[in-house]
């Protein structure tokens, strides 16, 4: 019994437990609504048609965005299924890796455990990010890869940032404003 309550107490001055509850809990309440609605929302018709195009290898993409996040959300239809769930999974995934970029950065510039902890939590149940990361667009990839590509940077790896910075763009062109 002494032994549990010692793994425990570990458990709990673990500098990533905080940050890990939060990604999970997040990633559940994501993954209890995926399906919600069954239907396209705001600008899925276009991004989910055009990774059912890719699938199927048919018809051209629209030229306004490059199509890494398109690819995305046909490698979640492929593996998944033409399903909300497919469509949406990957969205959740990369906004649950968006949380864990976000906590880290926040570490890197110096902050406490509790004050990167309140601003992860913030910015995990923030309306428009949480919305983003339930729904199958490109902005949740685009972010998570700015996000990835900044922590990146804070640590000196910069080769590695600038291939973030990359894919970022290859999701939309507003990735190169990370430079």
């Amino acid at each position: 019994m002494e032994i549990a309550k010692l793994q425990w107490r570990r458990l709990l001055r673990w500098q990533y437990f905080w940050p890990a509850v939060l990604v999970i809990v997040t990633l559940a309440m994501h993954l209890s609504i995926i399906n919600q609605p069954d239907d396209f929302m705001v600008d899925e018709v276009y991004y989910v048609n055009d990774a059912r195009a890719i699938v199927e290898g048919t018809g051209e993409l629209r030229p306004e965005h490059p199509p890494l996040g398109q690819l995305l959300i046909a490698a979640g239809i492929a593996a998944f299924g033409d399903t909300p769930f497919g469509w949406r999974l990957l969205s959740a995934v990369f906004g649950a890796a968006g949380i864990v970029f976000f906590y880290l950065i926040c570490g890197r510039l110096g902050l406490s455990r509790r004050a990167s902890g309140i601003a992860t939590f913030l910015l995990a149940l923030e309306n428009l990010t949480f919305v983003q990361a339930s729904i199958a667009m490109l902005d949740v990839f685009n972010v998570t890869l700015m996000l990835a590509a900044f922590w990146l940077y804070l640590r000196r790896s910069y080769a590695l940032s600038g291939v973030a910075i990359c894919l970022s763009t290859l999701v939309k062109l507003t990735g190169a404003l990370t430079l």
